[in-house]
């Protein structure tokens, strides 16, 4: 493990910031486009990686894309999608407030039952029966990672990291600027040449303290990084991290970049600050 300063990973993709209506209209042009990209993605490689995200928008995400399958004609084969996490609390298995219980309800245990998808597709971060500390759920979901990594890895910002190449890696932002587990002025920002962290200390507003998170490295991994920010609440913490020269450690969100494509999905509320729309 190695530490630095934390600065933009300057080697992604520049942000695209697309405004919509609302928080429906964001999380529908979200699944939408996710259905796409699966099925693209499919025609030329075996397997597709997504990595999701909890939080309302996240959460809505799913929801809308299960709401899109009853009529859309552009549907993945789910047998080949992967669904990985950014974060997780670590809770007991089927608790409420863990993201796995409720992406199972919005979206996957539909996709198993309904639509194909193997429950082995599913890698949920460790739960607290699993992990008795943040550090150890980290290290038993890289080692989850590096199952499904390609030999020799994957191009990491700071040497390969043995992870699957995620097509998309859907992020939420939240009102103080965090991503995934990733919180303003904490050490875990400057993890590097890793793919997970544990966060023992998450702020006490936002739920459980005891989380783990992919780090800066495993999300730049990512060929596509969209955020979706939906409310009045978010928007200076979308202005924050839009800005010309933020500072990460303090808006952890404006290093959510990705490999080849960064797209910014907000609300016209959560846009309200942005000087470029």
């Amino acid at each position: 493990m190695g530490v630095m300063e934390i600065s933009i990973n300057t080697h992604t993709a520049e942000p695209q910031i697309e405004v919509y209506a609302d928080r429906p209209a964001v999380t529908e042009a979200i699944a939408s486009k996710l259905l796409t990209v699966l099925s693209e993605a499919l025609v030329s490689q075996p397997a597709a990686h997504v990595s999701l995200t909890g939080g309302g928008a996240g959460i809505a995400v799913l929801t809308a894309v299960k709401d899109l399958l009853e009529h859309s004609t552009t549907v993945p084969d789910w047998s080949a999608v992967h669904f990985w996490w950014g974060d997780e609390r670590l809770l007991p298995r089927d608790d409420a407030e863990r993201n796995e219980t409720q992406a199972r309800q919005a979206l996957l245990d539909a996709l198993v039952d309904e639509h194909g998808l193997p429950e082995e597709n599913i890698h949920p971060m460790p739960t607290s029966e699993d992990a008795a500390h943040p550090a150890a759920g980290a290290e038993m979901y890289a080692q989850q990672l590096e199952s499904f990594a390609p030999e020799g890895g994957i191009p990491g910002p700071h040497g390969p990291l043995n992870m699957p190449a995620f097509d998309v890696m859907l992020l939420g932002v939240g009102p103080d600027g965090h991503i995934n587990s990733l919180f303003p002025g904490k050490d875990s920002l400057t993890v590097v040449g890793q793919t997970t962290v544990g966060e023992e200390d998450a702020p006490q507003q936002l739920g459980p303290p005891l989380r783990v998170t992919l780090t800066f490295d495993g999300i730049h991994t990512a060929q596509r990084v969209w955020t979706a920010v939906t409310g009045a609440d978010k928007a200076e913490a979308a202005a924050r991290a839009l800005a010309a020269e933020p500072d990460v450690s303090e808006v952890p969100a404006a290093n959510a970049r990705g490999a080849q494509e960064t797209v910014w999905h907000v609300d016209r509320a959560a846009a309200e600050q942005l000087p470029r729309v």
